[in-house]
């Protein structure tokens, strides 16, 4: 099994230029301004290729301080980057920026098992029902299209959001233990999504055990995770509405 660390992106020099890229095509498309967002991406790559190719203490800093860029961006703290519209639903473009970037500099594995399954149904089972008991949806199915141009925008959400989540949070997290890794992860991404109040903190909190599941049993697979994540959202979406 494939593990996520910053080792996994040393002789990849060409992967710096990702993130950089993607910003200007941001700039070409209307979607960013102001010489801010190009600073953070060319910032944000910058530290997490210096965090594989620094010796000794340094490199832990360089890549601590590549997660705080991008927890920046993810929250719209860097100004200059506009949402993009993909058909009825938007797309955080600082978020998705700092997210194809991360792919592109810690590459990841598909790896899936049994145990992926067996957490995959619970959760997608599960997180939907206690939604619908405890009131907080109600059920209002969306259309197809909707529902196809939700995944497409989503996609990038989730990729942001599991890129940042297992090797920022999870990975360091499990020199504690299996299940504080999971436990201390889960709550994290309950406590990030507290714009959305606290009910659905307390139901991310319960899916984000389950994508941390997902990623321990599938050996550290992000793809993994990334499945699960977009798959419920995908179901929320389907059976509940936007």
């Amino acid at each position: 099994m494939t593990t996520i660390t910053i080792q996994n992106i040393r002789n990849i020099p060409y992967r710096v230029a990702a993130g950089p890229v993607l910003c200007l095509l941001l700039y070409s498309s209307g979607h960013a301004h102001g010489i801010a967002p190009l600073l953070a991406s060319i910032l944000f790559a910058t530290l997490l290729y210096a965090a594989a190719n620094t010796q000794g203490r340094h490199a832990r800093p360089a890549f601590m301080l590549a997660g705080g860029m991008f927890l920046a961006m993810g929250f719209g703290l860097v100004p200059g980057f506009s949402p993009v519209h993909i058909g009825s639903a938007l797309v955080n473009s600082g978020k998705a920026l700092a997210g194809l970037s991360a792919l592109a500099m810690l590459p990841s594995g598909w790896h899936w098992n049994r145990r992926c399954s067996a957490i995959s149904v619970l959760c997608l089972v599960t997180v939907p029902a206690l939604a619908w008991a405890i009131g907080y949806v109600h059920f209002a199915p969306a259309a197809w299209a909707v529902i196809a141009w939700f995944a497409l925008a989503n996609l990038f959400g989730t990729i942001a959001e599991e890129w940042f989540f297992r090797p920022w949070v999870q990975q360091p997290l499990q020199r504690f233990g299996v299940t504080t890794s999971l436990v201390l992860t889960a709550l994290l991404f309950g406590l990030v999504h507290f714009g959305s109040g606290p009910l659905f903190m307390a139901l991310a909190a319960v899916a984000g055990l389950a994508y941390a599941g997902v990623f321990q049993a599938s050996g550290n697979s992000i793809w993994a995770s990334v499945a699960l994540h977009l798959a419920l959202n995908i179901t929320r979406t389907a059976l509940f509405g936007l």
